[in-house]
């Protein structure tokens, strides 16, 4: 198991283009596939972001949208070496296990944050089955009464989508 340390994490901090790729290619991310220009695009539009690093090396990245009311978590991804063993996804993206504590750390701060930024409620998608431990370790509660609705248009999620939402998006960015 890792140790924290050497850890630091902080609020909004300044993340390379090429430490998240970096990131993503250590952790098996998808959002490799969208290229550096994709994967970085996420850096300039979200209203908080909270880094993790050991030393210049980027090992967790959280990062959620706020309206002035509610928050929306858009990332949540920690290292795999902080994770732990015995890992059913190795996937950096989502969080089977915490057993350095960095993922409760990060978690923390991030729901501090947005807190004293104003929002009232807060929301995060996760992998059923994988991530309800952790998610409830740090305070998420299962909203029973909601569906999500979706249209995901990314590269390598084409057989999410209907047939027309990736037809009608690529005739929009071809012309």
């Amino acid at each position: 198991m890792k140790s924290l340390d050497k850890v630091n994490v902080l609020v909004n901090p300044k993340i390379s283009g090429d430490q998240l790729l970096s990131f993503y290619e250590r952790n098996n991310a998808c959002e490799v596939g969208e290229g550096k220009e994709g994967a970085t695009r996420v850096l300039q539009h979200s209203s908080l972001i909270i880094g993790a690093f050991e030393g210049d090396k980027l090992v967790g990245i959280a990062r959620a949208m706020f309206d002035g009311c509610a928050g929306a978590i858009m990332e949540f991804s920690i290292d795999l070496e902080y994770q732990g063993q015995d890992l059913k996804f190795r996937n950096g993206t989502t969080i089977e296990k915490d057993s350095s504590g960095l993922g409760k750390k990060m978690g923390r701060i991030l729901i501090e944050e947005l807190f004293r930024m104003g929002a009232t409620f807060i929301e995060y998608y996760i992998l059923q089955k994988c991530e309800e431990e952790f998610f409830e370790s740090i305070g998420f509660k299962h909203n029973k009464g909601l569906l999500p609705y979706f249209i995901d248009i990314r590269p390598y999620s084409r057989g999410l989508v209907p047939e027309w939402g990736w037809e009608a998006h690529s005739a929009r960015c071809s012309s």
